[in-house]
């Protein structure tokens, strides 16, 4: 079971994000209340001639300022998988950041996704370690809903089909096994990633909101593998309704926040 000393969701770290973000000296970064967690380098070529401006968070990650409140992370160039996205969604959080999407490819499970549909996941199955180290195993991780329907809302303007449903989380890529590929894709699966239910159990740790727009890599079926989804449209054509929904839900959480 995981993780292993099961008392320890209510007790104090050692160490903080805090603590590595307040090493940059000078206060906090300047970081917008919205952050995009890129891992693609088309995506991420397109993000940094869209940048404005960058701003070194903790040594070695970097968030590119696509308006005044959205911000990207090149998550890649750290490595891939839930820990390195848990600990670099920490990191924006600990520097402000209020929202945190990641926007990156998958695996889809259902044939009759189009290849270039945007994928946006409500829940995720927790396959990898990190989510059990912020949230006990009988809690659902999932997107904040209403940031779901706004990306759902910009993208489809953007026309986009935006299916939605589960995605699996699993940080074994060797070990998708033909039973449970087969198992989830009866069981109505819509994607697999490796990262989702890692970032939003940090999120829903840290009261922030957090949703996944996910771009058709392949088609995981035994009987039917198909390598490369073949699409006129992808994550660099996803960036901007992305960062226009993340502006309309950084303003109506500002509205809802002032008459609260």
């Amino acid at each position: 079971m995981i993780p292993n000393y099961e008392s320890k969701h209510d007790a104090e770290a050692l160490f903080s994000p805090q603590d590595a973000v307040a090493e940059q000296g000078d206060g906090l970064p300047d970081v917008p209340p919205a952050v995009v967690l890129g891992y693609q380098t088309e995506l991420t070529d397109v993000a940094r001639e869209r940048a404005t401006s960058r701003t070194t968070v903790v040594r070695g990650q970097d968030v590119e300022r696509l308006s005044e409140t959205v911000g990207y992370v090149p998550v890649h160039e750290s490595g891939i998988g839930a820990p390195v996205s848990a600990t670099l969604t920490e990191n924006v959080i600990a520097a402000g950041a209020e929202v945190v999407v990641m926007l990156g490819g998958c695996a889809a499970l259902q044939q009759g996704i189009a290849p270039d549909a945007a994928i946006l996941p409500t829940d995720a199955i927790r396959d990898e370690g990190v989510s059990y180290h912020y949230l006990p195993a009988e809690k659902p991780v999932t997107a904040t809903d209403p940031l779901v329907d706004r990306l759902d809302a910009t993208l489809s303007q953007a026309g986009f089909e935006t299916p939605r449903g589960t995605t699996w989380t699993t940080s074994a890529m060797y070990r998708e096994t033909v039973p449970e590929i087969n198992h989830y894709r009866d069981e109505g699966v819509v994607s697999l990633c490796m990262e989702s239910a890692a970032i939003w159990s940090v999120c829903q740790y840290r009261d922030v909101d957090t949703a996944t727009v996910q771009e058709v890599g392949d088609y995981l079926a035994p009987d039917d593998w198909v390598p490369d989804a073949e699409a006129e449209r992808g994550l660099p054509e996803m960036l901007e309704p992305t960062v226009k929904g993340l502006e309309e839900h950084v303003a109506a959480r500002s509205v809802d926040h002032s008459l609260g």
